[in-house]
């Protein structure tokens, strides 16, 4: 599945660079109190940039949170064999058979 990604991954990138090689002419962009002047490519990327990392922000929790469930849920798959371990040990020693002691025969007090 990684594969898959980076595959869609290379290829939003290329596609990318491509519009951006065609698109070169320059803009101004305002945001506030700021002006920013520079190629209809350069702004386009960086807003691409700037998309990429605030997916990842908004991933990152879930990720984090996913990552600590699975560090549980292995710590507990651990300690349940460990138990299953301990039980099937319990079974197998109640499954031997016990030796059976023959009485000896003895001799009795003779009158």
């Amino acid at each position: 599945m990684a594969t898959v990604y980076l595959i869609v991954a290379l290829v939003i990138a290329l596609l990318a660079v491509v519009f951006a090689l065609q698109n070169a002419m320059t803009i101004t962009i305002s945001f506030l109190a700021w002006t920013i002047t520079g190629s209809l490519s350069l702004v386009l990327l960086v807003t691409l940039v700037i998309g990429v990392v605030i997916g990842l922000l908004v991933l990152a929790p879930s990720a984090v949170k996913n990552s600590f469930a699975v560090s549980n849920h292995l710590k507990r798959i651990g300690a349940l064999e460990k138990e299953l371990d301990a039980h099937k040990a319990k079974i197998a020693e109640l499954q031997k058979p016990n030796p059976v002691e023959l009485p000896s025969e003895t001799p009795g007090p003779q009158q």
